[in-house]
């Protein structure tokens, strides 16, 4: 198979299996409301696949062993019984078990994608393949809010979750009729070890130039969830504070909008990277993300064109350095131990994720409940601080001679 058919492919099956991803924070009003539930219990209903994803991920070093090929068929049926069992769940621990396994699906799907195309693409081209991928997936993802609200408004709820269970066995046929089973690179000759099923990161964390990309993935999913997190509380509180905008202004559009904006940018980084070097580019972008973040909160307070400014700049990076970061860790790692590196690399982005939202709620909390300027920017500029850290890192460890010579 070509790599452009391969990405192709690869790129249907991340969109079939992330049609519900954002369903539930879509219809969480509704079930607030519906089964009574309280914040901190809609809270746990939002965030739990985020920990059983922390979870699931730390296991796709299986994949060094085994083809991806199996994990992605497996993560995929996963997620047919956490949407479709959604569809029947009836309060809160119901939607906490199913939620639990769409987590576990993702987990499952999402970065063993990345080493399932790296089984099958030779060279650098590697990383440039896997950085596609993953910079597919913000289209992917953004889909299935819009998706979830039309189908609810049209059929009702329950069907906003039957609708990516359907979708979820379609991918799975894909990958089982469509793609070529290989054996993982290493295996073929006999260097990797026996089957272990606990992880063993041991390797991965000796991988100086990997490891760099690593703690890059962390800082860079501590912006992005705080930053998604965040955004839509902070455009209603600039609204409701500043009269010279329009009352017209749809925050949840502009929302939207600023999402799909990484899209582009995503992808021309991880071309940009693919030339200019992996480490480079992404302390370069990084480090313009996180001079965005340190005054788009107090911007607020300023001109009312600089702070526009300054949102667009910031959100134009926030997603620039993802197929990048990605790319030079799949370059960068140790063929035999490829997919513990891909699993190493999906914990630091699970654990920066859900850091990330919580410290900036909890900056919010206690400089003025994000009831100024001066609260809110705080609360990005230590957002900026953490993406500073990861650029340094990237830099010091993953840059100079040694590394790009790896990673060509």
């Amino acid at each position: 198979m070509s790599m452009r058919l391969l990405i192709i492919l690869m790129c249907s099956f991340l969109g079939l299996t992330l049609l519900g991803m954002h369903a539930t924070p879509a219809l969480l009003p509704l079930f607030v409301d519906m089964w009574g539930l309280s914040n901190t219990e809609a809270g746990w209903i939002a965030g739990i696949p985020y920990l059983t994803y922390l979870i699931g991920v730390s296991f796709v070093g299986i994949t060094d062993r085994i083809d991806a090929r199996r994990m992605l068929i497996l993560g995929a049926m996963v997620n047919v019984i956490g949407y479709g069992g959604m569809g029947l769940a009836d309060g809160f621990w119901s939607a906490m078990a199913f939620r639990t396994l769409q987590g576990l699906g993702f987990a499952w799907t999402y970065l063993p994608g990345v080493k399932a195309i790296s089984d099958r693409v030779m060279g650098a081209d590697k990383g440039r393949a896997g950085s596609i991928y993953v910079s597919s997936f913000a289209v992917c993802s953004s889909l299935s809010l819009l998706a979830a609200a039309e189908t609810k408004d049209a059929f009702g709820w329950e069907w906003a979750f039957v609708l990516p269970a359907c979708t979820n066995l379609m991918a799975a046929a894909l990958i089982l009729f469509l793609l070529p089973p290989t054996v993982p690179e290493g295996a073929e000759d006999g260097r990797v070890a026996k089957l272990r099923f606990i992880p063993d990161f041991r390797s991965v964390f000796r991988n100086r130039v990997a490891f760099g990309y690593i703690i890059g993935a962390f800082a860079h999913h501590f912006e992005l969830l705080a930053v998604r997190a965040w955004t839509v509380a902070f455009l209603t509180w600039v609204v409701a504070t500043r009269p010279e905008v329009p009352d017209s202004f749809n925050v949840p559009l502009v929302a939207t909008i600023l999402i799909l904006i990484g899209v582009p940018t995503s992808m021309a980084g991880g071309e940009f990277a693919h030339r200019a070097g992996y480490a480079k580019a992404a302390f370069l972008v990084m480090t313009a993300s996180a001079v965005a973040a340190l005054f788009v909160g107090f911007s607020a307070a300023w001109s009312l064109w600089l702070l526009i400014g300054l949102v667009l700049m910031h959100n134009c990076f926030v997603l620039a350095d993802s197929g990048m970061l990605n790319g030079g860790a799949v370059n960068a790692s140790d063929p035999t131990q490829r997919g513990n590196t891909v699993a190493v690399f999906g914990v630091a982005a699970a654990a920066g994720g859900l850091a990330g939202p919580v410290l900036f709620g909890v900056i919010l909390d206690n400089t003025g409940n994000g009831q100024t300027a001066d609260s809110w920017g705080w609360a990005f500029a230590a957002v900026g601080a953490v993406i500073l850290f990861g650029a340094v890192m990237v830099r010091l460890l993953s840059g100079g001679r040694a590394a790009t010579t790896l990673q060509e």
